[in-house]
């Protein structure tokens, strides 16, 4: 809920649904079973901080990032994103999908006494969310919910914050950050070098009949944790997020390390599995788990080059699946980002078409009880190499992006803007594992 503090801090200057400025298919479209085991209600928040460039003064901030503009390419961008207008319905078997009817975009202007400062130091939060990006009610009707939610707002020292909400059962990160891609573009007026969305999804139909599949195959791929509560009940409240930074130096560090078993292995390790491997030891220590006791590194996987055949660079829908590593916990203290490769060289094809057959032949409930994540367990979700940061509207790149709001138990990796190549993880946890998280990162012993 926001707070009275918060509508202090933000006031709502103009409130509207932009739809496609042109004709767009009046269709329903298909969801796959990828996209419909996300929560109808679950969007993905996502902030971009914008400072004007040097010598604008604040009363131009209207001239830096103008509301016509914005608005106008949002209209423009909605015409091949046109899924991201509609509305959910279900067909004649109540299954979700949507309805393409172009009611449009909820598009939201705001001013706030805030400045640039208060990203200084930003932890994604659900006050951060209530803040800088528009919230649905939560009593609002499936049928009802806007599938895309953007919010521009003015700081006091000119910059400017936009925050999106992508519903998560229409879009993953690779599809989010595509749009924004083609939003900036069209605001300068490159509309022509936008890649077009691949809006099939019946690519991630299950197979005729669907074959059932192996114990392993259908537990190592489906643990969603954005579709949980909290769902230990060793934790408990208050939870808080911060982001903390890797330098390339300390990654190389990290990516240079083998684990204590002395494996004679040499192949690579990839960013993503040295960190992910670090976050797992930390987060095992910190949360002071018996030597003994088994632990779960669940992370996401993009599936969009790990089918057969791949699907499309470009396609508009949910491409992401889960894998784990299990181990036990003197073992990921010991460092073992070759557990993690090993996990995911298992996601191929066949891997993944077990996944989507699974969720064929099981009912929802089922699945969402699969789903649990234990105090053991924690979640990495990797926007590495993802073109988060260059959505530029003529204004230059964002100086700042982030998930808006966190969840229990899960890190986000994000590359640093720039020059930096360095890396920037966004986690949350109760508040005393969190201390004791946050001083043992930065020891790579």
């Amino acid at each position: 809920m926001e707070s009275s503090e918060d509508k202090k801090m933000v006031e709502t200057i103009h409130c509207s649904f932009v739809a496609p400025n042109e004709e767009t298919p009046k269709q329903r479209l298909w969801l796959s079973n990828l996209d419909t085991v996300m929560r109808p209600d679950y969007y993905t928040p996502i902030i971009y901080l914008y400072i004007p460039p040097e010598g604008k003064c604040n009363a131009d901030a209207e001239e830096f990032f103008s509301v016509t503009t914005i608005e106008k390419a949002l209209a423009t961008t909605l015409v091949p994103f046109y899924p991201l207008a509609g509305r959910f319905g279900t067909d004649g078997d109540g299954r979700l999908e949507i309805n393409c009817n172009g009611e449009g975009a909820l598009f939201v202007v705001a001013r706030s006494k805030l400045t640039r400062h208060h990203f200084n130091d930003f932890k994604p939060s659900t006050e951060n969310k209530n803040l800088f990006v528009p919230v649905v009610d939560s009593d609002r009707a499936v049928p009802l919910l806007p599938l895309l939610m953007i919010q521009m707002t003015y700081l006091s020292c000119g910059s400017v914050v936009l925050g999106l909400a992508f519903n998560h059962c229409v879009v993953d990160a690779h599809s989010d950050f595509h749009f924004m891609q083609a939003l900036a573009n069209i605001a300068k007026g490159n509309s022509s070098i936008v890649p077009a969305p691949s809006i099939n999804r019946t690519l991630l139909r299950a197979r005729s009949p669907p074959l059932s599949p192996s114990k392993s195959q259908a537990c190592a791929a489906h643990t969603k944790s954005e579709s949980l509560g909290h769902t230990s009940k060793t934790i408990s409240p208050p939870f808080v997020s911060t982001i903390l930074k890797l330098s390339q130096c300390q990654i190389n560090c990290l990516k240079s390390q083998r684990s204590s078993n002395k494996s004679t292995d040499s192949a690579a390790i990839s960013t993503f599995q040295a960190v992910s491997a670090h976050i797992w030891k930390v987060f095992c220590v910190a949360r002071g788990l018996a030597h003994d006791k088994e632990s779960r590194l669940i992370f996401s996987i993009g599936i969009r080059s790990r089918m057969s055949p791949p699907l499309p660079e470009y396609f508009f829908g949910n491409g992401c699946t889960s894998g784990e590593a299990t181990a036990r916990v003197s073992e990921v203290i010991g460092f073992i980002p070759e557990r993690i490769r090993e996990a995911i060289g298992q996601v191929d094809d066949a891997f993944i078409r077990a996944y989507i057959d699974y969720l064929e032949v099981t009912d929802r409930d089922s699945v969402m009880n699969s789903m649990t994540m234990t105090e053991s367990d924690i979640l990495v979700t990797s926007w590495l190499g993802m073109p988060c940061y260059d959505a530029d509207f003529r204004y230059g790149k964002p100086a700042f992006v982030s998930r808006a709001e966190g969840h229990y138990g899960i890190a986000v990796l994000i590359n640093n803007p720039g020059k930096d190549k360095g890396i920037s993880v966004a986690i949350e946890l109760d508040e005393e594992t969190m201390e004791l998280f946050k001083n043992a990162f930065y020891d790579f012993n």
